[in-house]
């Protein structure tokens, strides 16, 4: 009964911070605005180029390829479908008490739902951590344990993606003959990336929250999200660091299982292009891919990458000789498969209220 009453408060207090810091529970106060104001620019500055880019290539073209994938165009679900499997199968061996440990479906559903508001919402992809933190936690699973699952997912994930990009820019000199005029440019942004990335997993294990309060406290900020909360982040950083230490084994399988789910989404591009009636090899699928999601995380601050996403898939197909019209094709269906999924994650998110 006790163990249940500190559940609820617990619960009531998070949802209280959450209210009053809207979209993430780590912004405040004139960071939100600033924040917001930011990603509202950007998206305006994504949004013309885009408009730009559509009006100079024009409707038409296309839409030739568009129609081409016709009724085939459910089959292009599935590769996000699988790489979503895959996360899950990865997010749930990081949750270590069996006991509390949701079913693979429940977790499936609140991947969707947090994806979505990391996605839709100005909060540089953290929109929807809290979101599955509060499900989370109200499946049983304790908020620490909760809440280290996804802070070891995001870095492991990060790093993962790196890996991928790395092959993808391997991949180039055997899928291009000339080589990549940017190649260059491309690779500095992943190790910038990478060394994003394997900075976050390092200072976890340095007691990453401990360090935070002192900061927040000895510059006088937001002292109610951490007043009478030092014990739970204690909680916190030594999961974070203990993890590490006690589960190699999960730790790499993870990664593992992480690098797969963005493999997975080669075959996304060799799916479209194969409907578009232009197949590429999977070399040439996986490379393509590679490169593009370093477009999308460069774009991380901007909802749904607008703008830097598409721009990367045409820079791309001008660089890999296939025209810009099949470029700006490829990436209209791949939006609208993102759509797809994100709308389902909504449904979630809707449902979950």
């Amino acid at each position: 009964m006790h163990e249940a009453s500190e559940q609820q408060a617990s619960r009531t207090s998070l949802q209280q911070i959450l209210r009053n810091l809207p979209g993430t529970p780590f912004l405040k106060g004139v960071a939100v605005h600033t924040m917001r104001h930011l990603n509202l620019i950007l998206l305006l500055v994504a949004f013309c180029f885009l408009f730009a880019m559509l009006k100079r290539i024009g409707w038409s073209n296309p839409a030739l390829y568009l129609r081409q994938v016709g009724y085939y165009a459910p089959l292009i679900l599935a590769p996000y479908g699988v790489s979503t499997l895959l996360v899950v199968l990865a997010w749930r061996m990081l949750l270590t008490g069996k006991e509390s440990r949701p079913t693979l479906w429940r977790l499936c559903l609140l991947r969707l739902g947090g994806e979505s508001l990391n996605q839709l919402t100005p909060t540089a992809s953290l929109g929807g951590e809290p979101f599955k933190a509060l499900r989370l936690q109200a499946c049983g699973v304790p908020w620490p344990e909760a809440v280290a699952s996804l802070v070891i997912q995001k870095g492991l994930l990060v790093l993962s993606l790196v890996l991928y990009i790395l092959i993808g820019i391997a991949l180039v000199p055997f899928v291009l003959s000339g080589g990549h005029p940017g190649l260059g440019g491309l690779l500095l942004g992943v190790l910038v990336l990478g060394g994003l990335g394997a900075a976050f997993v390092v200072v976890q294990r340095s007691n990453p929250c401990s360090l935070l309060v002192r900061l927040m406290k000895r510059f006088g900020l937001a002292k109610a999200l951490v007043m009478g909360r030092e014990a739970e982040l204690e909680t916190l950083d030594a999961l974070l660091a203990g993890f590490y230490r006690a589960h190699p084994g999960r730790i790499l399988a993870t990664f593992g299982l992480f690098f797969l789910s963005w493999s997975a989404q080669s075959a996304e591009v060799f799916l479209i292009f194969t409907l578009m009636g232009h197949p590429l090899g999977w070399g040439s699928a996986l490379c393509l891919d590679g490169l593009a999601m370093l477009f999308t995380g460069l774009g991380f601050m901007i909802p749904v990458s607008l703008g830097v996403q598409d721009g990367g898939n045409l820079l791309l197909a001008l660089g890999f000789r296939m025209g810009a019209t099949l470029g700006v094709a490829f990436s209209i269906i791949r939006r609208v498969r993102e759509a797809v999924w994100l709308i389902l994650g909504l449904v979630v998110v809707a449902r979950e209220r």
